[in-house]
């Protein structure tokens, strides 16, 4: 029983990872630069489970948030300084989230796009207002799921697999190198 747990907590744990914000601009990327950016989704995957797993580590040992040990340990400056990155961080997350929302719903309404803006920040602030944490994350983290579909469709479309591993080497061979950037 308790494999059946953690086989559903890895699951959530995808299903949060990827969400309508990496989505949407991920296939934006794609769209303009092809393959060519594949290397950088490695990077940032490998640093998200890079700073998890320290994460994890000095919570369970210092059994204190991040932030406070921090603070503890390197003093108010940098702890201010690490809360105020996270809270940036954050602020682009919730960002990227709404503008995710607001690109579906453009195929699903006329709306202009400010209106879609605004509909999807209502509509976030009234499912954070009215729900529970712990349901926020089941149904966001299980609904992050169902986007591992884009996967399957993107090996069912029979890319040209040198083309992406190509992809996965750092390069530059684009006419506008600070969009790239």
């Amino acid at each position: 029983m308790k494999i059946f747990n953690i086989a559903l907590g890895i699951l959530a744990a995808i299903g949060g990872f990827v969400d309508i914000g990496d989505l949407v601009f991920n296939v934006s990327a794609g769209a303009t630069f092809g393959y060519q950016l594949l290397w950088v989704v490695v990077i940032g995957v490998i640093g998200i489970i890079v700073y998890s797993e320290m994460c994890g580590r000095v919570a369970a040992v210092s059994e204190k948030a991040v932030f406070d040990a921090v603070r503890e340990r390197l003093g108010f400056r940098t702890g201010l300084i690490a809360l105020v990155s996270a809270q940036v961080v954050n602020l682009m997350t919730l960002t990227a989230e709404i503008g995710g929302v607001a690109i579906c719903l453009q195929l699903l309404s006329e709306l202009p796009y400010r209106w879609r803006i605004l509909f999807a920040g209502v509509a976030l602030a009234i499912v954070v207002w009215v729900t529970s944490f712990d349901w926020i994350e089941r149904i966001f983290g299980y609904g992050g799921l169902c986007l591992l579909v884009f996967a399957v469709a993107a090996v069912k479309l029979h890319p040209d697999w040198g083309a992406v591993a190509h992809g996965f080497v750092p390069h530059l061979k684009t006419e506008s190198p600070l969009l790239y950037a």
